[in-house]
């Protein structure tokens, strides 16, 4: 029904490349009647044809206006991509980022295995659905001595040879999570860090959309945590080299369940990563007072 909605905003496309269709194909006709003097009339005349082959152009119609689901642009002077796209974030090539609270506790008792969720994916398709054998992985990458960790502690764990970033996103609360704006903004700055400076594979980074289902921030919405992800990859981007793209990855359920708008994600992120702002500053002169810098350029 979603995707039928979208076809349906394109119907202006679909009835002009079908009219379009329609008047080449009677050229034909016409032509092929002028040349053969109108012996062929009963075949290329009939109405038969006819239906056929508007049945044809219109079929040709719709696949030439199909809703996309992925849309890959590159950022502007940079050889980095994003791409959004619509799918199964596991299917993707390339590393992996999933969120966890800041116990990185992979049970929650017990409810890990009962959400639908990227920790439970995890240990359900890596793990033989042995939650104690991702645990181990991640005792080996962290301080044994602390409970808790700070919003945006990223650790990388590789298991069947796919590298995953965990990223603390939330925070454990009696066996919940919860999250803030301030949590999902600040967990993505540390993790593009983290990335670019502590990660030696950079080259395919898929990110879902984090803070937006268990221990979902009541104040964001998924196309909202979408632009977000975008605006911070790419402001990371103007001074590190997180990675050569990024795939910003939706569930189809999402996609339903936040009535996300794909056109206009697409319109955004194309606008976006040609049109950032960098700022340029001056130089402070030598022996001068402490002042703020004073901007010698931006660019669009």
């Amino acid at each position: 029904m979603y995707s039928l909605k979208r076809w349906l905003r394109s119907y202006k496309s679909i009835i002009a490349d079908f009219v379009t269709g329609i008047g080449l194909f009677w050229l034909f006709v016409e032509m092929a009647s002028y040349s053969t003097d109108a012996k062929i009339d009963t075949i290329t005349k009939s109405i038969w044809l006819f239906v056929i082959v508007s049945i044809v152009i219109l079929a040709i119609a719709l696949i030439k206006n199909k809703p996309k689901t992925v849309f890959l642009y590159q950022l502007r002077d940079k050889d980095n991509f994003i791409e959004v796209r619509v799918g199964d974030a596991f299917k993707n090539k390339g590393s992996l980022v999933i969120p966890f609270n800041n116990c990185f506790d992979v049970s929650l008792g017990g409810n890990v295995k009962k959400a639908k969720s990227l920790q439970n994916k995890l240990i359900t398709e890596f793990y033989s659905g042995k939650e104690e054998h991702l645990a181990t992985d991640i005792s080996k990458k962290i301080d044994s001595t602390r409970s808790q960790y700070e919003i945006g502690t990223t650790i990388e764990i590789e298991q069947n040879e796919k590298l995953f970033y965990l990223l603390v996103n939330s925070r454990k609360e009696n066996n919940r999570v919860e999250s803030s704006v301030d949590d999902f903004l600040l967990s993505l700055s540390k993790l593009w860090i983290y990335i670019a400076l502590e990660s030696g594979r950079n080259s395919v980074v898929t990110i879902p959309l984090i803070s937006t289902n268990h221990g979902r921030i009541t104040n964001i919405n998924r196309a909202t945590a979408i632009k977000e992800i975008i605006e911070s990859y790419i402001d990371a981007s103007k001074s590190l080299n997180v990675s050569d793209k990024l795939i910003i990855s939706i569930h189809p359920n999402d996609l339903i369940k936040g009535n996300i708008n794909l056109d206009d994600i697409d319109d955004f992120l194309k606008f976006s990563c040609q049109h950032y702002k960098i700022t340029t500053f001056s130089d402070k002169p030598e022996g001068t007072a402490e002042s703020a810098s004073i901007v010698k350029n931006i660019s669009r």
